[in-house]
């Protein structure tokens, strides 16, 4: 969680605290004074009358109830906008990645979450430079873990800002400062049903909602009922970028310094769309073209651009690494087609000849299915993995490898993907 202190009831500077007072008294939802000097745009309620509310949860210190966020937020098909810090964003590259691909939005909330002016912090204004370095910071970090660009939405730290911060923001491309309606108090031990409640009394046409993911706070577990009371009162959900009427920003290419190689376009577009880091890996080559076919390597698969042949999924078709990387290996008995039927426990297919069962069912049928992996093309047994020279229970794909990894990733039902990809690189 931020470390908010006395957040909505510190002292602020009078430049700042009357023209939102007098706006408030107005009934107006932006601060024109502000844009009129420095281009930025200061929103506290969206300016609507339609019921639909933002909910935002800034992310700035402990992995929290991201998770259990993140999984209601996909069960009640809601998107919401994340504020991010740099730091929270490198100790969590598996939920930052998570966020993008789930489709949410994403505002820079700077790199360690310093109040830009010192009001709540009693340590005086951090410079401009510094400001900027926060900004730019976390702006790349978060654009190489994900792709996704955060500009032009910040939200300010502890809500601090003056008409420097604005001129500044405007400096780097930052023109909508965005602040809340409704700050739920988790962060000072409010219960679920406590927060709840402030929620429903504060609920409004253009309502913007200030939540944290931080162990300390209750708003991950009051999001479940949140989002049914607040749908039981008319009310849909938005996030900032729609509000403020900007398209997410769609990223054409980007490059994993971990093996040194970009993804670009379509293949990008598949990869994020598919499983991302997950279930295909990082890059291991360029585009190639090879008989009059582009490919892509991955730690886990072979991306095969074909024009015009699948367009629901952009084109792209994977290679059959896992029957390539058997060939020959017909005659072995975990190969060798069986006689089965269908049952509680397993799926046979016909197609192959082999049965598809328990964990490693469970996982085809949620991450990717024929589609991804392909139809089984042996039985499971065990074979020493490659790489680490450990033994595992595995089971082959035509276009992968699954591994049974007791303990490793109960996430994800304890299965693991062969680097295959890497593999048939190697031969």
């Amino acid at each position: 969680m931020d470390t908010p202190v006395g957040r909505s009831r510190r002292r602020r500077p009078l430049r700042v605290v009357l023209p939102v007072l007098l706006l408030i008294v107005m009934g107006l939802t932006t601060l024109p004074l502000a844009s009129a000097q420095s281009g930025v745009t200061t929103i506290r309620n969206f300016n609507t009358s339609e019921n639909v509310i933002v909910l935002t949860f800034d992310a700035g210190s402990d992995r929290g109830y991201a998770e259990q966020i993140l999984n209601t937020l996909r069960q009640k098909n809601v998107k919401v906008t994340f504020g991010m810090t740099g730091v929270w964003a490198q100790a969590n590259p598996d939920l930052m990645k998570r966020i993008v691909s789930d489709g949410h939005d994403v505002m820079n909330h700077s790199w360690d979450h310093p109040s830009f002016t010192g009001v709540s912090t009693n340590r005086g204004p951090i410079s401009s430079a510094e400001r900027a370095s926060q900004l730019k910071r976390t702006e790349d970090l978060v654009y190489t873990q994900t792709g996704f660009r955060m500009k032009p939405l910040f939200r300010p730290p502890y809500g601090d800002y003056d008409n420097s911060v604005l001129a500044d923001l405007a400096t780097n491309g930052y023109t909508y400062n965005i602040m809340w309606t409704v700050d739920t108090l988790g962060w000072q031990g409010l219960t679920a049903s406590q927060i709840n409640q402030r929620v429903f009394n504060g609920a409004t046409p253009g309502g913007n909602i200030l939540m944290h993911v931080g162990a300390a706070s209750q708003d991950g577990p009051a999001l479940p009922a949140m989002i049914d009371g607040l749908r039981a009162r008319g009310y849909r959900f938005a996030t900032v970028r729609e509000m403020v009427g900007l398209q997410a920003p769609a990223p054409t290419e980007r490059h994993f310094a971990q093996t040194g190689y970009t993804v670009k376009g379509d293949f990008l577009k598949y990869w994020n769309s598919y499983g991302g880091l997950a279930v295909f890996g990082y890059p291991l080559s360029g585009e190639i073209k090879t008989d009059g076919v582009t490919i892509q390597h991955f730690e886990r698969a072979r991306f095969e651009l074909r024009p015009g042949t699948w367009p629901a999924r952009f084109d792209i078709h994977l290679g059959l690494l896992g029957r390539e990387l058997t060939a020959g290996r017909s005659g072995e008995v975990p190969f060798k087609p069986v006689q089965a039927k269908s049952d509680a426990h397993c799926t046979f297919y016909p197609q192959t000849g082999h049965r598809l069962c328990g964990g490693f069912r469970g996982y085809w049928e949620k991450y990717g299915g024929l589609a991804i992996y392909g139809f089984p093309i042996s039985e499971e047994f065990r074979e020493v993995n490659p790489d680490t020279g450990k033994t595992y229970v595995v089971q082959y794909f035509e276009r992968q490898r699954f591994e049974w990894h007791p303990g490793e990733w109960p996430e994800r039902m304890d299965v693991m993907l062969g680097r295959v990809g890497a593999q048939r690189m190697r031969e």
